[in-house]
Order: C-alpha cells, then sequence, then structure tokens
C-alpha cells in the first residue's frame, strides 16, 4: 500500500483521538472539545466533577428517567462571576453555559441543594 502525505495525516489525527479519549467526557487536554455533556438526574449530577479549558462550555442534558424537577445553578465561583442558572425542568431539556474564567465552579440544584457538580476550569 501506497501512503501519501494526506493519508498519514488523516492516520495521525486518527491516532490522536484514539489517544486522547472522547472529549465530551471534559478532558482538560489539548484535545478538549469546545462543550462537555454532563447529565442531570434525580440523583445529582454526572459526571460529579468535570474538567475544561477557559472559554469552554457545559452542555448538561436532563434524563429523560427523571422523576422530579432540577435546575442547573452556580453555588460558588471565583470572584467576578456572575451568577447563572436554567430553569426548573424534569425531561427534554439542555441548558449551556460558556466558562470565560479560569478556577473552581460548584453548581447544584435549587430544589435538591445536596445534589452538586464541581467544574474546574484550566487557563
Amino acid at each position: 500500500m501506497v501512503k501519501t502525505a494526506g493519508s498519514l495525516a488523516l492516520l495521525a489525527a486518527l491516532g490522536a483521538l484514539v489517544v486522547a479519549g472522547p472529549a465530551a467526557a471534559g478532558s482538560a487536554t489539548g484535545h478538549a472539545a469546545a462543550t462537555a455533556t454532563a447529565s442531570v438526574y434525580d440523583q445529582g449530577f454526572t459526571p460529579p466533577t468535570l474538567k475544561i479549558k477557559k472559554n469552554g462550555a457545559v452542555k448538561w442534558v436532563w434524563d429523560n428517567a427523571n422523576a422530579d424537577y432540577h435546575t442547573v445553578t452556580l453555588n460558588s465561583a471565583p470572584k467576578g462571576v456572575s451568577i447563572f442558572g436554567s430553569r426548573k425542568q424534569a425531561v427534554n431539556y439542555s441548558f449551556t453555559h460558556k466558562f470565560t474564567k479560569a478556577g473552581k465552579y460548584v453548581i447544584f440544584c435549587t430544589l435538591h441543594p445536596g445534589n452538586q457538580q464541581t467544574i474546574i476550569v484550566a487557563k
């Protein structure tokens, strides 16, 4: 098989994807996706901790098996960050927020304050 520069570049790109793993998991590597995905469900948030890069976003998706309503609401953040939050919803909903400042963010459900998630935003 003859390998051209184009096919070598494609193989290298595919190899990088395999090594980096799924970007939606919120990896803080150079291969991180612009948007990480998290689930909102009756027992809390999954994953409980996400690591993303500055100017990355998190998209929270409500589990369609939820019996209760939930929110995604900022509980604590680096100084100067404005409070944000989703509407109250049970199923068939998603909420996305972009993180423009590095630091530690704690997210919680206003209806179930014990349900919390930590977002670590790297520089």
